[in-house]
């Protein structure tokens, strides 16, 4: 084990917590105390958080270092080398070891009850999958997103290819992947593939296994900045080695890797619904005249990418001219609860009483 070992840890290692908690890292000085902090001072205490640092170069092993001396449920681990953001957050799932499970961001945190409330859904729920705190986009702890949204799909009474089929479509699966889940269900899943927007993926595929629950007393606090990935969400070739270190290719393949792994999930669960049934579902999104088009686009670009990256540049600065690209980062305003209205757990006792897909 890659660490920083202390005199406890061989009893915090005996201990199997209730829940894991996995904070994947990459030079995160900035804000990973903040986040470590919020799950540390959570009400809920039978927890352990797993830091996964990948090989960062700035001040976070030291950072690592402090928060395993000083909290014995902290337990870190220190990849070799970046092995890339998909991996690393593969890893966190690999070595958790609780009953329930949750990613979080370092530059993300929690209300002080968030853990709490999500375990308490998810045992008084059990259709459910994932339990998820309301979601506040923040620019920092004083600021809210001006253009904060509600992104985890209200699925209501619909089925698992309902569910797949909607959650499929979602711009943005940041909220739902953030959510607490029944580790057993999460590892059944093919977890995070080595391309961006494979959490959209893996959010329907959750989705497919199972229900998702928002518990409004719960708050997860999603800082918005200028280092994010989501902010360099245009700049295609930085997303690939960012996601695998090992993919430095001149071209990317985004959405044909997102629609080569969705046909892999088609085919996994036949118990719940044939590859033809799921596919048939997403065929009006995943086929649709403007994904058609990037697909056509990703081919030539992959099949010749000298020739075609020029002849791509000057189509897309043309473009950018006519039609430039919206600011990631805005200003703050409050957000009002009532522009959300997400199922809750109280409105989760109704639908016990119906039969669960």
């Amino acid at each position: 084990m890659n660490g920083y070992p202390t005199k406890d840890q061989d009893a915090r290692l005996r201990h199997t917590p209730c829940v894991s908690i996995a904070i994947p890292v990459f030079n995160g000085e900035n804000f990973l105390s903040e986040a470590a902090k919020s799950v540390l001072r959570q009400t809920y205490t039978d927890l352990e958080l797993i830091i996964v640092d990948n090989a960062s170069t700035d001040g976070t092993a030291e950072i690592c270092r402090l928060l395993s001396e000083q909290d014995s449920r902290v337990r870190v681990y220190r990849n070799e080398r970046n092995l890339g953001a998909a991996p690393n957050y593969n890893r966190g799932l690999d070595l958790a070891r609780g009953v329930y499970f949750k990613w979080l961001s370092h530059d993300d945190w929690l209300s002080d009850n968030y853990i709490e409330e999500c375990v308490n859904a998810l045992e008084r729920f059990p259709q459910f999958v994932i339990a998820h705190g309301m979601p506040r986009e923040m620019v920092d702890a004083q600021t809210p997103f001006l253009d904060s949204e509600y992104t985890v799909q209200l699925f209501g009474g619909s089925g698992p290819v309902e569910r797949f089929a909607k959650a499929m479509r979602m711009d943005r699966a940041c909220h739902a992947i953030f959510g607490l889940m029944r580790t057993h269900v999460v590892r059944r899943t093919t977890s995070h593939r080595p391309y961006y927007t494979s959490d959209r993926n893996l959010v329907a595929e959750m989705a497919l296994l199972g229900r998702f629950l928002c518990v409004p007393e719960a708050i997860f606090y999603n800082r918005k900045h200028s280092g994010q990935s989501m902010a360099q969400s245009n700049n295609r070739l930085f997303l690939n080695v960012w996601q695998d270190t090992s993919n430095v290719r001149s071209y990317s393949t985004l959405h044909l890797s997102r629609l080569r792994h969705a046909y892999e999930i088609w085919g996994r669960y036949p118990e719940i619904a044939s590859r033809f049934q799921l596919g048939k579902a997403c065929a009006s999104y995943m086929f649709s005249p403007r994904k058609l088009l990037h697909y056509s686009d990703e081919l030539a670009w992959s099949t010749m990418p000298r020739i075609y990256s020029g002849v791509r540049a000057t189509v897309r600065m043309v473009y950018r001219t006519i039609r430039p690209p919206k600011s990631y980062l805005g200003n703050a305003q409050s957000i009002n609860d009532a522009d959300f209205g997400p199922v809750n757990s109280k409105d989760a006792i109704e639908m016990k009483k119906k039969p669960i897909s």
